[in-house]
């Protein structure tokens, strides 16, 4: 007997976070390491942080942020959290270092003081108010009180690596009576950067960039405004224009286009969408669920099996795409007749209500 299928189809304007992701690889060639209890933020959260950052500092006015980590079992908008921002040069010059040193050590009113470590990794009680410069690794460092009371007064803790190809701008925001305990971690996680350098030349690397995320941003007005075929034109034309480092992009830009083409029925084109998506980002929890979903929807049920597991491996119970995940691999295992009660009543302890008549009719 076939069990209808019930539900869920999440799209661009979803923003669950990703859980469990433990590397931030930027496109600019540095990674860092986070342990599992850390967090991307999709870009809708990191906006709604960076408004509220530009409109209590007025001199970040035109600053636009490239992601976000923050602690888990935080609520949105709460500390600890981390940014980041590219910056397309870098230098080699100990004069230019001097002054950016120097230029950020003035533009906070901190005391000038500068400590070159001859360690390999910070680890220290960084005091407030100081500037720390670590020149083997080129990792410049400082702290600094910010003169906000956002549920607390604030701390804000800023590192700049300068690195082969680009510079990179970390930003640690968190609580005064929190900072001594939270900056073991932030240190931990600003020193396990890692700088593989880029493989396309910078000028080719902007110009693609900035000319992908047009197209990009197009597709995202389009498929807000319900115009599918607009919509997967422009992510087609970021998908071919992305740079490879970008990959990130790319495979949002697959995941939105298989999301558009699924909203126009092309049910495989979409799978084979969230497939490259799942290749650029192999815990891309949000593509297996889609994915498994449009497999339901072909009675391909052993492939939504596959698909739905994965969603419940990478997401791990922190979100609710954890709980659509198990009913509907219920729902694919009782169409196949295998036992899927568990399953289902796994899903409703969760949370998952809109499962207990199926429940009900099938397991009871």
């Amino acid at each position: 007997m076939k069990i209808k299928i019930l539900f869920f189809l999440f799209g661009l304007n979803s923003i669950f976070t990703a859980f469990g992701q433990t590397t931030y690889n930027n496109p600019l060639g540095f990674t860092m390491e986070f342990d599992k209890t850390w967090r991307r933020l999709p870009k809708e959260v990191l906006y709604e942080k960076t408004v509220m950052i530009k409109d209590l500092m007025e001199y970040k006015s035109n600053i636009q942020y490239d992601a976000c980590f923050q602690k888990s079992g935080n609520a949105d908008m709460d500390y600890p959290y981390i940014l980041f921002k590219n910056y397309y040069s870098t230098t080699t010059k100990k004069e230019e270092i001097e002054k950016l040193k120097k230029y950020y050590t003035d533009k906070f009113g901190v005391n000038q003081v500068l400590e070159n470590l001859e360690t390999e990794k910070v680890k220290m009680n960084l005091e407030i108010g100081k500037t720390y410069f670590n020149e083997k690794k080129q990792l410049l460092i400082f702290t600094y009180n910010l003169d906000l009371n956002i549920k607390g007064k604030l701390i804000g803790m800023i590192a700049f690596y300068i690195g082969k190809s680009a510079t990179l701008q970390i930003l640690c925001y968190t609580y005064a009576d929190e900072f001594k305990y939270d900056q073991e971690e932030f240190l931990d996680i600003i020193n396990s950067i890692k700088d593989n350098g880029m493989q396309t030349k910078m000028s080719d690397y902007l110009k693609n960039h900035d000319q992908a995320t047009k197209y990009y941003n197009e597709g995202l007005k389009y498929s807000d405004n319900g115009n599918r075929k607009k919509a997967v034109d422009y992510y087609t034309l970021a998908i071919d224009l992305y740079p490879q480092e970008d990959s990130y992009q790319i495979s949002e830009a697959y995941y939105n286009r298989g999301y558009n083409k699924r909203k126009m029925d092309n049910l495989t084109g979409a799978i084979s969408d969230y497939t490259k998506a799942i290749e650029f980002r192999p815990h891309y929890y949000k593509a297996f669920n889609n994915r498994g979903f449009a497999n339901l929807l072909l009675e391909n049920y052993e492939n939504a099996i596959k698909d739905f597991t994965s969603v419940i491996k990478y997401d791990n119970y922190q979100t609710e795409f954890t709980n659509m995940a198990l009913g509907n691999r219920g729902i694919a295992k009782l169409n196949i007749n295998q036992n899927g009660c568990a399953d289902l009543k796994k899903a409703i302890k969760e949370g998952n209500d809109k499962i207990k008549s199926i429940y009900k009719e099938h397991c009871e």
